[in-house]
């Protein structure tokens, strides 16, 4: 009998384990991917000069619109926005922001500016979303020749 108790309390012995404190830390984090480096209107391509105006033209890069992928792990409500200054070129002529419309999803067609709200939202946003965005430039007869350009900027933030 003795012998069994002295195994059994060496077998307790033996048993050993360690604990430890376990920590995860999610940093809050924000991405947006956007499937073209740039959008391109060559009027040359297209038809130009319109029978009528106003007339609109649609991107010859990227053809098919761009993808955006939104991920947001904010809590609260969140915005993204879109924004463009005047398009210029060489010699000082411009063109206003909102000659250029955007619209996301096939929704309504928005005049860009230097503050579009294109989609609201709140909390996260349980992985990646995606979205379609398409372009289009007005023309109104007013504008002069030369090769414009500016910076389109999407931002999302917190409401």
């Amino acid at each position: 009998m003795r012998k069994i108790f002295l195994v059994g309390a060496v077998a307790l012995l033996s048993l050993a384990w360690a604990q430890l404190p376990l920590q995860v830390e999610f940093p809050t984090g924000s991405s947006l991917q956007l499937s073209s480096r740039e959008v391109v209107f060559d009027l040359s391509k297209s038809g130009f000069p319109p029978r009528d105006l106003p007339a609109y033209y649609y991107p010859v890069k990227p053809e098919e619109g761009l993808s955006l992928r939104l991920f947001s792990n904010l809590t609260g409500g969140w915005a993204l926005a879109a924004s463009l200054e005047p398009l210029a070129d060489r010699n000082g002529n411009w063109l206003p922001p909102d000659r250029v419309e955007v619209r996301l999803d096939g929704g309504p067609w928005l005049p860009l500016s230097t503050a579009v709200v294109l989609m609201v939202g709140s909390g996260p946003t349980s992985g990646y979303q995606e979205h379609a965005i398409e372009f289009r430039l007005q023309v109104k007869g007013d504008e002069l020749p030369g090769s414009y350009q500016g910076v389109l900027v999407f931002s999302l933030s917190r409401l």
